[in-house]
């Protein structure tokens, strides 16, 4: 999503996350990656919900992000579902002092990979690949993130070894109501004509006869999960 945390985008995000599985999925993936390990922090962690699955696979998560928003829904998430190894703390990635054994990024924004080498043993960044959505609403996109294209060149440049794999996940969004989808989309891309938020929700809208969401917007997420030796030994 490309806006900023408010009670609608975290219900947005929760819910699509809910429906979807993906974090957990991503999880699930990851998992047998962090064997022997017992400490991660999650740098720019949103809302934690990658880290309420690894919770169950880790001894300790600290949780990092400088949007105080987002890590006050994580600290309720976590007191509701009495979670106890997650350490929520608002914080820059800059300021970071700590070791872990593993450190976590998810669509983070760096263009250098490798500054947090230093702080692990290990580092696994997922980052989205480049999009192959050619959809007529993609050109009001007004940030882009980062890519695997990008962080591939980046640590080939600086000749530091990795290993990548490429997978792809559902992570659509469920909506209440037409309406909904025109504001999720407005949302995301607020500059967005009339024509082309109807011709886009006309096209991909899903009806799925269901009482709590009737409509689904569909969304394949593609990514790419490195894996990075730390400098930590």
């Amino acid at each position: 999503m490309n806006f900023s945390w408010d009670p609608t985008t975290i219900k947005w995000y929760q819910d699509a996350n809910a429906y979807s599985q993906f974090f957990k999925n991503i999880a699930d993936f990851i998992a047998p990656s962090l064997n022997g390990y017992t400490t991660l922090c999650d740098i720019g962690c949103g809302l934690g919900l990658i880290d309420l699955e690894l919770s169950k696979h880790i001894d300790h998560i600290t949780c990092i992000d400088i949007n105080e928003f987002a890590l006050n829904s994580l600290k309720t998430t976590i007191a509701k579902q009495r979670i106890t190894n997650i350490e929520p703390r608002l914080l820059n990635c800059d300021d970071i002092q700590n070791t872990w054994d593993v450190i976590y990024t998810s669509f983070f924004g760096s263009r250098e990979p490798e500054k947090f080498l230093p702080y692990c043993r290990k580092q696994i960044s997922v980052v989205n690949q480049k999009s192959a959505n050619h959809s007529s609403i993609e050109k009001y996109k007004s940030f882009h993130k980062n890519t695997c294209d990008l962080v591939a060149a980046a640590l080939d440049k600086k000749r530091i070894p990795y290993s990548v794999t490429e997978i792809t996940f559902e992570f659509g969004q469920p909506l209440a109501s037409f309406e909904e989808g025109k504001h999720f989309v407005r949302k995301n891309y607020p500059k967005v004509t009339e024509a082309d938020l109807h011709r886009f929700l006309s096209q991909n809208l899903v009806e799925t006869n269901q009482t709590d969401y009737p409509f689904y917007l569909p969304k394949k997420k593609s990514l790419g999960i490195f894996e990075i030796e730390g400098r930590c030994q």
